[in-house]
């Protein structure tokens, strides 16, 4: 038995509540089960009980056994003073010096409750409900993936608040270190994203004019150009460009474990993804303005022409076969979805203008939906992916909820593991104790 399912219990009121009464015999009456707490202190707060001929009001604490109290050092915590009852699967020992009242749960939940989130806890498949969820209305959870679309997009969303502030509302220097995360691709996002946060945008701004200038700074200080061996022109070109803003500005190129190498395909090396970015960056005087307009970025990303150099690379210094490395419109739509979509949101709420967010939500109905793994199983389970709305939804389920099996948490585990409230309010019958409740 896990606490978490006996809050769930508790808040959605999913036991028999008929003649309860505390473990000294004192009938409970539940007039308020109080509202859940998310940070310190009692596990709901603000209820109305009425136990004997007294109505308390306070907080409500349950732990899976009694003895949990100590464990836990409540007495000793006077956040837990107003207290009123303590909420137990299990009453295993008499607390002498606990004063509150104590309701035993066991033999008061329904089995089939309980089966059903085990069944969700012990699945070893990407959607832990996969089996159960073509019980669930659809129009429930087309509106919860609308729901989680959006909790995804906060989540952004306040990730460029909080760099906003960091760097003074200067959008265009949190726009770079925005558009550089997501250039990093997978495990190099943060080391992308720490290089940018090194290297102020007006530095890129004084040298833009100097051909591949903005390329050599960037790998300079992504620490690419050391050892360099190759006598490659365009390479001894990057390095004596680097030598020179290096001197200038008294850079230091980030430690070589920032780089992670051995995940995902060659396209994604950070060498050649940073080679697309620095040109990017070279060609756009404004990098902000060109997130907050979604076709021209679009149209920005996917029309980069690198030099031929790296026709033949995807390392510095290690040849491969001649293929041109351009960026196809699937990548450059995803970075829409991540960096644009966010900026405008982040945008608009600086400059109280709604209209950014309206046409944000407009982009993610509009582009096509995201094509994965993830997507696909989730597809297959019953679950719409029309467009990319539907997959910053189906992305939050599984990393927030499935991954973590927060299925209590979610609205379709809920709902799964909810039996219909006649099933509960039924009459309770001893001879089937056993095999109805746990």
């Amino acid at each position: 038995m896990k606490e978490q399912f006996l809050h769930f219990v508790w808040q959605y009121h999913r036991f028999n509540h008929r003649e309860l009464q505390t473990t000294d015999q004192l009938p409970v009456h539940i007039v308020d089960y109080g509202q859940p707490n998310s940070n310190d202190g009692p596990d709901f707060l603000y209820a109305k009980v009425k136990i004997g001929d007294v109505l308390w009001v306070g907080h409500i604490e349950i732990h899976v056994q009694t003895s949990d109290w100590d464990k836990h050092q409540h007495t000793k915590d006077p956040q837990y003073k107003n207290v009123i009852l303590h909420v137990v699967y299990r009453h295993d020992k008499e607390i002498t010096h606990l004063k509150i009242p104590t309701l035993e749960l066991t033999g008061l939940i329904p089995k089939s409750i309980y089966d059903r989130y085990l069944s969700l806890m012990e699945s070893a498949s990407i959607l832990p409900c996969q089996h159960l969820i073509a019980g669930i209305d659809t129009s429930i959870i087309r509106m919860y993936m609308h729901r989680l679309a959006i909790e995804r997009l906060e989540s952004k969303v306040g990730k460029i608040e909080n760099l906003l502030q960091q760097f003074n509302n200067d959008f265009e220097q949190v726009a770079f270190i925005w558009l550089s995360r997501y250039f990093g691709v997978g495990s190099n996002s943060e080391s992308f994203q720490e290089l940018a946060t090194r290297v102020p945008i007006q530095w890129l701004s004084k040298i833009q004019h100097e051909q591949d200038g903005v390329t050599a700074l960037l790998m300079g200080c992504a620490g690419f150009l050391k050892n360099i061996s190759n006598e490659d022109t365009y390479l001894l070109n990057l390095l004596y460009q680097f030598e020179h803003y290096r001197n200038k500005w008294e850079l230091q190129p980030l430690e070589p474990q920032w780089w992670k190498w051995k995940m995902g395909r060659p396209a994604s090396f950070p060498t050649l993804k940073l080679a697309q970015l620095a040109k990017l960056l070279e060609e756009h005087r404004s990098i902000f303005q060109l997130i907050l307009n979604e076709k021209d970025f679009i149209g920005a990303v996917t029309s980069i022409s690198l030099n031929t150099f790296w026709d033949k690379h995807y390392l510095l210094q290690r040849t491969s076969i001649s293929k041109e490395k351009g960026i196809s419109l699937d990548f450059a739509q995803r970075l829409v979805i991540n960096i644009s979509v966010p900026m405008m949101i982040a945008y608009g709420r600086y400059t109280d203008d709604h209209i950014w967010t309206e046409k944000a939500l407009d982009i993610l109905g509009s582009l096509p939906a995201e094509k994965n793994k993830v997507t696909k199983t989730m597809q297959e389970s019953g679950l719409e992916n029309q467009h990319a709305l539907d997959s910053q939804g189906l992305l939050q389920l599984k990393n927030e909820y499935c991954d973590q099996k927060r299925c209590l948490n979610c609205q379709i585990g809920n709902k799964i593991i909810q039996p219909p409230s006649y099933q509960i309010r039924e009459p309770f019958v001893y001879e089937e104790y056993r095999e109805a409740y746990v």
